[in-house]
C-alpha cells in the first residue's frame, strides 16, 4: 500500500483546486433551499419536444454515424451551421475557423493548454468568471486582475499595466474578457472600451480570449458588437456555447479562432477526448437547419426578463440600506456588495440556515478580495422563488450588521 499518493503527482496536479461553486452545489442540492447558487438555465426553456423529435429523426437517418467516433474538430454540418448563424455577427468566418468542445470549460482548457506555460501572464477582469481562473491556475500561470466598472474593463488601469510589463520586457499570454453581461457582475463592456482593448492589443501585440457564453440574452437595451466582429488583425479567439440557448446537457460549445492557431489546438483537443459527442452535434445541426434558434431564444428572454425584474423588485424591496447591486440588461447573474466590513464568507453558513444560498465574491478574485460580495443567479428559481430567497437573504444581512 503506497503511503503517500501526493508524492506521484505532478506539479500541475498539486496546483489544481477544486470549482468552489461545484463544492457549494453539493449543498444547495437540498430540497429545502433556494438556491441563486448556480449558473444553471431555468428546465422550463428546454426545448424538449423539438429534440426529442430531432434525436429520432437523427438516429432514424443517421444513426450508425451519429454513434460513431467523429473528427475532432467536429461535424462539418454542425460547423458549417454554426458558421452561417455566427456570420450575422462577422462576415467571412468558416467551418475550419471552428472547433467543436465539450462546453465552454473544455474550451478554456484548450486555449490554457496550447498557450500557458508555468508562470506565464494572463491579464483578466476583476472580478472575473471563476471557470476561467481554475483553469489558468491548473497551469499555473500568474493572474493579473483588472478593476471593472459599470463600463466593463478599466481601459486605462489596463494601458497602465501593458505599459508596466513592456517596461520590464514581459509579455501577457493573452487577456481573457467576459464582455456580455459578465460572469460574475452582470456588466457589459461599452463599445468605446471594447474598440480601446482592441487598440492596446494592437499596440502591444496581446491575444484577446472572448468568453461569451451569454451574448444572446439580452432582455433589453440595444446590443453591442462583439470583439471579435470588430477585430480585423486576428488578436481574438472566442468562445461560444450552447449551453445557455438549448442544453448545458448536449455539452457543445466552440472555439472560433484563426486557422495560424486552430491546428495546436485541434492538436491539443486530441489528447483530452479525440472528439465531442457525434451524436448531439448532429442534433444541434439539425436544430440550426430548422432555423429553430431565434424562436428558442426570444423564450428565453422573455422568461429570465420576467425573472431578472422580479429578483431586482425584491431586492428595492428588502435589502437594508448600505447594500447594492448591479442591474444587468441580460445574462444569468448580478453581483451584490455588502458594506465593506461584511464577509459573504462568514455569512454564508447563516444563508445556510435561512434555506438560502449563493457563491461567495472571493471565488471570482485572483487576488485574494472580494469577500464583501457575493454572485447571485435568476435564471435557475421561480419567480416565487427569487422573492422568497431574497426576502430570506435581506433578513440574514440585516440580522448581521
Amino acid at each position: 500500500m503506497i503511503k503517500d499518493l501526493t508524492a506521484f503527482y505532478s506539479k500541475n496536479a498539486l496546483n489544481m483546486k477544486r470549482s468552489e461553486i461545484r463544492e457549494l452545489l453539493k449543498v444547495t442540492r437540498q430540497p429545502d433551499i433556494i438556491s441563486f447558487a448556480g449558473g444553471l438555465p431555468g428546465p422550463e426553456t428546454f426545448p424538449v419536444k423539438d429534440l426529442e423529435d430531432i434525436s429520432c429523426q437523427v438516429l432514424r437517418e443517421k444513426g450508425a454515424l451519429a454513434l460513431q467516433y467523429g473528427p475532432t474538430e467536429g461535424e462539418f454540418p454542425f460547423r458549417q451551421e454554426i458558421a452561417k448563424w455566427l456570420n450575422r455577427e462577422k462576415a467571412g468566418i468558416k467551418p475550419e475557423n471552428i472547433l467543436i468542445t465539450s462546453g465552454s470549460q473544455q474550451g478554456l482548457d484548450i486555449v490554457s493548454k496550447v498557450f500557458l506555460d508555468p508562470k506565464d501572464i494572463v491579464i483578466l477582469e476583476l472580478p472575473s468568471y471563476i471557470g476561467g481562473l481554475q483553469a489558468f491556475t491548473a497551469y499555473r500561470a500568474r493572474m493579473i486582475g483588472v478593476p471593472q466598472d459599470h463600463e466593463g474593463m478599466r481601459m486605462d488601469f489596463l494601458e497602465k499595466e501593458l505599459e508596466r510589463l513592456a517596461k520590464k520586457r514581459k509579455k501577457p499570454k493573452f487577456i481573457y474578457v467576459v464582455p456580455d453581461f459578465q460572469n460574475p457582475s452582470g456588466v457589459t463592456m461599452s463599445l468605446e472600451r471594447r474598440k480601446k482593448l482592441l487598440e492596446l492589443v494592437y499596440q502591444y501585440e496581446v491575444p484577446v480570449v472572448e468568453d461569451s457564453p451569454y451574448r444572446d440574452l439580452r432582455y433589453k437595451g440595444e446590443a453591442v458588437p462583439a470583439i471579435y466582429s470588430l477585430d480585423n488583425q486576428n488578436h481574438v479567439i472566442a468562445l461560444g456555447t450552447f449551453s445557455k440557448l438549448l442544453s448545458p446537457g448536449l455539452r457543445l460549445a466552440w472555439i472560433i479562432a484563426p486557422t495560424e492557431w486552430m491546428d495546436r489546438m485541434i492538436v491539443a483537443k486530441q489528447s483530452m477526448d479525440l472528439c465531442s459527442p457525434t451524436y448531439t452535434q448532429l442534433i444541434a445541426a439539425e436544430y440550426l437547419r430548422r432555423g429553430l434558434l431565434p424562436k428558442q431564444i426570444e423564450n428565453i428572454r422573455k422568461v429570465y426578463g420576467r425573472k431578472l425584474e422580479t429578483m431586482l423588485e425584491a431586492l428595492g424591496r428588502y435589502m437594508p440600506k448600505g447594500v447594492e447591486w448591479s442591474k444587468p440588461e441580460g445574462g444569468l447573474f448580478l453581483w451584490l456588495k455588502l458594506p465593506k466590513k461584511m464577509s459573504a464568507n462568514d455569512l454564508f453558513p447563516k444563508a445556510i440556515e435561512k434555506k438560502v444560498a449563493y457563491v461567495v465574491g472571493s471565488a471570482f478574485h485572483c487576488n485574494g478580495k472580494g469577500q464583501s460580495a457575493m454572485r447571485l443567479n435568476f435564471s435557475f428559481s421561480s419567480e416565487q422563488q427569487i422573492n422568497e430567497g431574497i426576502h430570506r437573504l435581506a433578513e440574514m444581512i440585516k440580522e448581521n450588521m
